[in-house]
């Protein structure tokens, strides 16, 4: 019968380093059993934790002091809506160096820095900038809505950083996109379909708006207003599909086209093809 490895000091939690072990009395042989992960030379992991911040935790324990994540990994770790990625993206102090599996370096400490729930991270402004050449225009506006929205007081940081950084890669891309970032989209949807209705040349609508009746009686918030027209746009997602939700749905819109407003419901089907939808709107804006 295989002996059970000896218990690990509880101080060391779920991810230490090699020296961190051996300090507390943990023998190499303990160190080298097949029950501790090695992601990376030096670290232990007692579990496989394939959740992101899990692994960012665990690796800020062997990069060089004054690292943090960035790009992809900052993103992902605050929340924003940018592609994942399966390497962890750290950029490093000048005269540091990472050659470490699963990560990717990135150079010059000249960044605006955060952390969440205590992880070293570039700040949201940084990440948004870091990522303008690797997104598309409509990708990259999408992370800036977002960034309006969960971190309000770092939006003005955005066109800041464009003008503190004008040899940035993908800077003109970010010029752009600060003409197109908007406060008060709360879904990548959102976006979409906004800038969608800027392209058809309409009028800017107002975003998550309040309307009422004649009465000023409170009719609900709602997703895009053209106020003026009397027109709503409503993007469904999939939670509007259950039924309680369609069913409240259903009550405040025929409130609403009883008031006089034309309500125009889209959804996912209307993002593979959306030229009927467009249409619809156009007829409803008078166009």
């Amino acid at each position: 019968m295989h002996r059970p490895p000896a218990p690990l000091p509880d101080s060391l939690g779920s991810s230490f380093t090699w020296s961190e072990a051996i300090s507390r009395g943990v023998t190499p042989a303990r160190l080298r059993h097949r029950s501790l992960i090695s992601p990376t030379r030096g670290l232990r992991l007692t579990e496989q934790d394939i959740e992101l911040p899990g692994r960012a935790a665990a690796f800020v324990k062997v990069l060089p002091r004054g690292s943090a994540y960035s790009h992809h990994t900052a993103a992902e770790l605050l929340g924003l809506p940018a592609p994942s990625a399966t390497q962890l993206h750290v950029t490093v102090p000048d005269g540091a160096r990472v050659r470490r599996r699963g990560v990717v370096e990135h150079r010059g400490m000249g960044r605006e820095l955060g952390q969440i729930a205590g992880i070293p991270t570039t700040s949201p402004a940084q990440t948004w900038l870091d990522l303008a050449s690797d997104l598309s225009l409509d990708k990259f506006v999408i992370l800036g809505d977002a960034i309006m929205h969960a971190y309000p007081d770092h939006g003005s940081r955005l066109s800041h950083l464009t003008t503190q950084h004008p040899g940035a890669r993908g800077i003109r891309r970010a010029r752009e996109a600060i003409t197109l970032i908007r406060a008060g989209v709360l879904s990548p949807q959102e976006t979409l379909w906004r800038l969608r209705f800027r392209e058809a040349g309409f009028d800017e609508p107002e975003l998550n708006a309040e309307i009422h009746d004649t009465a000023g009686r409170w009719l609900g918030m709602v997703d895009f207003v053209w106020r003026e027209q009397r027109v709503v746009v409503e993007y469904d997602g999939d939670y509007h599909f259950t039924v309680a939700q369609r069913r409240a749905d259903q009550l405040r819109r025929r409130a609403m086209r009883a008031a006089g407003w034309t309500v125009i419901e889209i959804n996912g089907a209307d993002n593979r093809s959306p030229a009927a939808a467009m249409q619809a709107i156009a007829r409803a804006l008078g166009r």
